[in-house]
């Protein structure tokens, strides 16, 4: 099977600091060619160039405009290298426009079309002029993939899609890459100059949305009761590729906590390692929730918000759910999980288990069902 990945065109493929979007391309891709597959990837970057990444090729696409123009002209250029490809399935990831454009501009080729996606509000959604015109162009897609049931539903809901027409396929985790180290966490901690303070660890973008911004009060609530406790972030400022300090860093070091700035993924395993709880307290908008479960791959025990597609990846067994929002219940979980020793040890070994269910492995496979099932009406 001959199998092309398109996604957005913010930030390269191979970019290190973040992106699940980006993740999940590189991790499935490279399991298709593994198994197989003839995979290309297409990536929007300054110039053009071929890339082998673990079997699969990368070809990245020179574009110069920005904004909704850089979308077009990085579909535009995509496609038409694609009807030389001649490809069995042509997987779009976040692009909503992609099955409209490649009807365009990969005229001729009998490819199936499918969207996975981790956010249903494509291009300002109703707020577009061209809404109507998303509406059918989603419709034209062969498969639809949102990243949870939550997900699902809420798509479903927005853009009067039946939701038996779409079908969840979750993101993922390397095995390989995120299990328990205790090595790599005592390095991570000496490095940081961390000792025996109970360590809390974030990872992802540093906003409000995120409910950055709370963890930071429940942090400093604790701090204030006499707790030897440490609150290490790791992410960008509000999107990825920004880095710098703002309201939310200042306060976590005023508090003697530490902002570790986006980090790279070969530094990411003993981030979540060091940390005796991960806590992801999302306000909205979260689809899936990757770095839970990365999180959960290297034994950490969670508390999240229950909110979106966080119910699904983190198990009652594994982890601990705070009314989203809340600050005082986010505080009395984490002081719950703090002084209960065997409850954090129960959590961890649930946690690796847990984590397996999303192996990008049974991802892979899942996703190589949807591309030879038949179509749906």
């Amino acid at each position: 099977m001959t199998i092309v990945h398109i996604g957005p065109p913010h930030l390269p493929i191979l970019y290190n600091l973040g992106g699940a979007t980006e993740r999940r391309m590189r991790e499935v891709a490279a399991r298709q060619a593994q198994q197989g597959s003839r995979v290309i990837v297409y990536s929007a970057e300054d110039q053009s160039k071929s890339i082998d990444y673990h079997g699969a090729e990368i070809r990245a696409v020179e574009c110069r405009q920005q904004g909704l123009l850089r979308a077009a002209e990085f579909l535009t250029k995509s496609l038409r290298d694609v009807r030389r490809v001649a490809p069995d399935v042509i997987h779009f990831h976040t692009l909503a426009e992609g099955a409209a454009f490649a009807k365009l501009f990969a005229r001729g080729i009998n490819a199936k079309t499918v969207l996975s996606f981790d956010y249903f509000i494509f291009r300002r959604g109703k707020q577009n002029p061209f809404f109507p015109w998303y509406q059918r162009a989603l419709r034209s897609f062969t498969s639809l993939l949102p990243v949870s049931d939550y997900c699902r539903r809420e798509s479903a809901a927005y853009w009067s899609i039946p939701e038996d027409r779409m079908q969840v396929l979750y993101n993922g985790v390397s095995l390989q890459q995120f299990y328990p180290d205790a090595a790599a966490a005592a390095g991570r901690r000496a490095a940081l100059g961390v000792g025996d303070e109970f360590v809390l660890v974030y990872v992802g973008r540093v906003c409000k949305q995120k409910g950055t911004d709370l963890l930071v009060d429940a942090y400093a609530t604790l701090r204030a009761e006499g707790r030897k406790i440490r609150l290490v972030i790791a992410g960008p400022i509000g999107q990825f590729g920004h880095e710098g300090s703002d309201e939310i860093t200042n306060k976590l070091k005023a508090n003697q906590g530490l902002y570790l700035g986006p980090v790279d993924e070969a530094v990411l395993p003993s981030v979540y390692n060091m940390a005796d709880v991960f806590v992801l307290p999302t306000r909205d908008n979260e689809m899936f929730g990757m770095a839970a479960i990365e999180a959960q791959a290297c034994g950490r025990p969670v508390v999240c918000s229950n909110h979106g597609g966080l119910p699904e990846v983190v198990d009652r067994s594994s982890g601990l759910l705070f009314r989203s929002g809340d600050l005082d219940d986010l505080t009395q979980q984490l002081r719950l999980l703090m002084d209960n020793a065997a409850m954090r040890q129960q959590f961890s070994e649930a946690a690796v288990s847990n984590a397996r269910r999303f192996a990008w492995e049974s991802i892979t496979k899942e996703l190589g069902e949807v591309y030879r099932a038949e179509p749906r009406p």
